[in-house]
């Protein structure tokens, strides 16, 4: 299906509101039921001034996202399921079906369960919950803490994950413990991070790769009614890439980062009809490159310090409004590097409840500061256009089912 095709088909079931997919939502296969469920959604972006954080400059609706879901109990410990997911952010995933989650999911007891396969990636709050969009009235969480270029690659890993709740009195403790690998490659989004370096010749890095992934989280659900604690750690190991060398084509440049560490302090508090977050990030990595023979081994820093506050606030059945500052920071930014090392991002959204399966969201943003601002071949913001800050307009309408 082409994407003219696909946007149509998407307008049409949000157009008609129909309720078909709730009486798909769960069918007999043998003794047991198969319960489906997925989304589609359209938006437009605009930005004023910079391409941020896609080529929006101007308006563009290369913005959707849309999956496939479909899950089944075996017994009464085994749950089996998975989702197929597509999206289109600028020039970033362009409409490719990917298999964003699979997994067999054994729950022992609420102490301890495992699952295996293809595994939703728990960093902070939301990194679990990147596309379920219908549970907050953000178009895009903050990007301080989830970038959006890198919903393709940071959303899930391969591999395993123990996981339990154990119970503390008047609170619990959850806990996951997990380990795999990510696949990458140079169409994922995280590929903008090492094109923007300026180390390849256009389009960028050819190749990309990583050894592993591991990490945990642990949640306190606290004695305070609706308050939540989390503290996040993650490690990818050796990740390498490789690509012509921009100020020599003929020399392959190879860069590796040993040990790439994330840790993520979270908290969120329910009170009401209210809901308050934040979340602080920092990231911390050495980077080494090289290439032969016309460059030798260059080592360096890199990292970046990222937080956020935001509340929301569910007006009736229909409307719901929400707003964060995010601040994002590079830890090793150049003593001349100005905007160049920071962004400060205010954001307000309203969200509207069309129906049960239908829903609409505005969000604008004002974003001060150019870090993470990319200028490759997808993303482009040359150096003699780019400007200290922006404002972008995301407008979106999800049909969900």
């Amino acid at each position: 299906m082409n994407t003219k095709s696909i946007i149509l088909a998407g307008f049409a079931l949000l157009l008609t509101g129909v309720s078909t997919p709730r009486a798909l939502a769960s069918v007999p296969v043998g003794d047991g039921r198969v319960q489906l469920g997925g989304f589609f959604s359209q938006g437009w972006l605009y930005g004023s001034d910079n391409n941020y954080p896609t080529a929006d400059k101007g308006g563009t609706w290369d913005f959707r996202e849309m999956a496939v879901n479909a899950s089944t109990t075996v017994g009464s410990h085994l749950r089996i399921g998975g989702q197929v997911f597509a999206q289109r952010l600028g020039e970033l995933g362009r409409d490719k079906v990917i298999l964003d989650w699979a997994v067999a999911d054994y729950n022992v007891s609420p102490v301890f369960g495992i699952r295996a396969g293809r595994v939703k990636y728990p960093k902070g709050l939301y990194g679990e919950a990147l596309d379920l969009d219908i549970v907050r009235p953000f178009v895009f969480l903050p990007g301080s803490v989830y970038s959006p270029v890198m919903r393709d690659f940071s959303a899930s890993f391969n591999g395993g994950m123990a996981y339990g709740s154990i119970d503390a009195g008047k609170g619990s403790f959850d806990y996951k413990v997990f380990g795999g690998r990510i696949p990458m490659s140079p169409d994922q989004g995280v590929a903008e991070f090492y094109n923007n370096a300026g180390f390849y010749t256009a389009p960028g890095a050819t190749a990309l790769s990583m050894d592993s992934v591991l990490g945990g989280q642990l949640t306190w659900n606290t004695p305070v009614s609706g308050l939540k604690l989390v503290y996040s750690f993650s490690q990818f190991t050796n990740l390498a890439t490789d690509g012509p060398f921009v100020a020599y084509p003929a020399a392959n440049l190879h860069s590796n980062i040993h040990h790439f560490t994330w840790n993520t302090i979270s908290a969120e508090y329910s009170w009401g009809n209210w809901v308050f977050a934040g979340e602080w990030q920092r990231t911390d990595s050495g980077l080494r490159y090289s290439a032969p023979p016309v460059l030798a081994t260059v080592d360096g820093p890199v990292g970046w310090d990222g937080w956020y506050l935001s509340a929301a606030r569910r007006l009736n059945d229909k409307f719901e409004v929400g707003a964060y500052y995010g601040d994002l920071k590079n830890r090793f930014g150049s003593a001349n590097g100005g905007s160049r090392n920071y962004q400060h991002d205010w954001a307000l959204s309203l969200r509207f409840d069309y129906s049960e399966h239908v829903l609409f969201k505005i969000e604008g943003h004002y974003i001060d500061g150019t870090y993470q601002t990319f200028d490759t071949a997808r993303i482009p913001n040359p150096g003699a256009g780019l400007r200290p800050h922006t404002s972008l307009i995301a407008v979106k309408t999800t049909f969900s089912f």
